[in-house]
């Protein structure tokens, strides 16, 4: 029997039928979903390749992880806890744009990202057989025909087993009602934004190649940096910004974390994640982490980002004991 599936280039539903048998055709590169429905501008980022709908708060979202890529792949070939929450996330904005009734052009306000998700299953080969999200619509405020709030629980799968979790909640905001609030600011454009950008720490202490990929500067204060962020570097601004991107952050907190635990690269296995006000560009923005060690082995660091004396975003990620 044929289901139904989204598709996510024409708007359209189709139908799909059982494969056909192994052999009678060569199988077909997965493409990724339209860029625009996830925010991205370069399609080796756009993770999402599939929408399934199964009612008006249920649907599937299949992904595809790439082997190479600067910010999700470590140099030991180990994907990050960034590219989980990403994939959470390009799931959100997927499902409000081509089934919730959200509008492109519409801004998305994230409050909280969590996920789930053992960190030894972060391996290209663990992930050769796919990762899909079952995404359950827990929360829907609408205003007028649009939604206005979100909240989503997912269930994490690999290869029809679930091996993880993730959920997020948002809030969205129409192009005048975003203009009414923000107003003139200054934007990741702005040439004296780029000017004033300090030092990054060694990248391979963070675990990274090149100089813009890093996020953090160092200050006389051990567990304290300063944040950073190159905006000649098209994975973190692939479009005009007139805040510092949440996933900025989420790198931010990743790289305090190996910062803090040089021993070994920090692999969460959870995270939870408040952000409670936007990150401007013209103000410093400082990170500080703690690390905290349990009996049992596992280790967490809490991350937080102040600006103008007041709290922006809090990060959690905690490393399950080794086995």
């Amino acid at each position: 029997m044929a289901s139904k599936i989204r598709d996510v280039h024409t708007g359209a539903h189709r139908a799909v039928f059982p494969e056909i048998t192994a052999g009678e055709l060569p199988k077909l590169p997965v493409l990724p979903v339209n860029r625009t429905l996830v925010h991205r501008a370069n399609l080796h980022d756009v993770l999402p390749t599939e929408l399934t709908r199964h009612d008006d708060t249920h649907f599937t979202v299949s992904t595809r992880w790439p082997r190479d890529h600067r910010l999700f792949v470590t140099p030991d070939g180990r994907y990050t806890a960034s590219l989980v929450l990403e994939t959470i996330r390009q799931a959100t904005l997927l499902v409000s744009h081509a089934e919730l009734g959200v509008p492109l052009g519409h801004h998305f306000v994230m409050w909280e990202l969590c996920h789930r998700l053992d960190a030894e299953l972060l391996t290209c080969d663990a992930t050769a057989e796919g990762i899909t999200l079952d995404v359950d619509v827990t929360e829907l405020r609408r205003r007028g025909a649009v939604p206005a709030g979100v909240a989503m629980e997912m269930t994490i799968r690999m290869g029809g087993r679930t091996v993880g979790s993730g959920s997020i909640r948002f809030n969205i905001t129409s192009p005048a009602a975003y203009e009414r609030i923000r107003g003139a600011l200054r934007t990741s454009d702005d040439p004296a934004f780029a000017a004033a950008l300090p030092e990054p720490v060694d990248p391979p202490t963070v675990h990274h190649v090149q100089e813009c990929d890093v996020v953090l500067a160092d200050t006389d204060t051990p567990g304290r940096w300063q944040l950073r962020a190159d905006p000649a570097n098209r994975l973190f601004f692939d479009r005009i910004n007139d805040h510092i991107p949440a996933m900025v952050l989420v790198e931010a907190a990743q790289q305090a974390a190996n910062l803090l635990v040089p021993w070994s690269r920090f692999a969460p296995s959870s995270s939870e994640m408040n952000f409670s006000r936007y990150v401007e560009f013209d103000a410093p923005c400082w990170i500080e982490a703690h690390p905290f060690t349990a009996e049992d082995g596992t280790t967490s660091v809490s991350v937080t980002g102040h600006q103008d004396g007041q709290l922006a975003f809090v990060i959690r990620f905690v490393r399950s004991a080794a086995r």
